[in-house]
């Protein structure tokens, strides 16, 4: 059950039923390269609405809370929306060809995470709880598009 505040919700997720990884890679020789998607289903997190919506202002339309008039913001939801986010990595390994024994078995990637620059959903969480509080869903990254080069030597 969920407990927004004004209304209780039977029945409904409290977390993601459905979480899935899915990859697809193709490698030819030295190169390689792989895709992968991420995603969570949605769900109503569990944390109390704003105290300004949803018919408790003290004025019609207005934003202090504590009353029984309808407020300036009237379709507050608690839902977390689906999760989907690609990633991408890129590589090259020189393998055993080069005639230097330095230059074999060094491996060169390029990752990109997040390709989409998706951020978290917005969340009202305040910090009575536990934990601190937050703008957003902090079970999700809200870093964004992340670029890195990785170097390898096998010896």
């Amino acid at each position: 059950m969920v407990d927004n505040g004004t209304q209780q919700f039977n029945g409904v997720e409290t977390l993601p039923r459905l979480r899935y990884r899915a990859r697809m890679g193709w490698s030819n020789g030295a190169w390689s390269v792989t895709g992968f998607a991420d995603y969570q289903g949605h769900f109503f997190h569990t944390q109390s609405q704003p105290p300004n919506v949803n018919n408790v202002c003290q004025t019609a339309g207005g934003t202090a809370p504590g009353g029984t008039f309808p407020c300036l913001v009237n379709n507050y939801t608690n839902i977390e929306p689906a999760w989907l986010t690609f990633d991408l990595s890129m590589g090259y390994d020189t393998g055993d060809t080069p005639a230097n024994d330095y230059l074999k078995n060094i491996g060169v990637q390029l990752v990109i995470s997040n390709i989409m620059n998706k951020h978290a959903a917005f969340e009202y969480r305040i910090g009575t709880g536990g934990g601190n509080p937050a703008a957003m869903d902090i079970l999700k990254p809200n870093n964004g598009r992340t670029i890195s080069l990785i170097l390898t030597k096998t010896w």
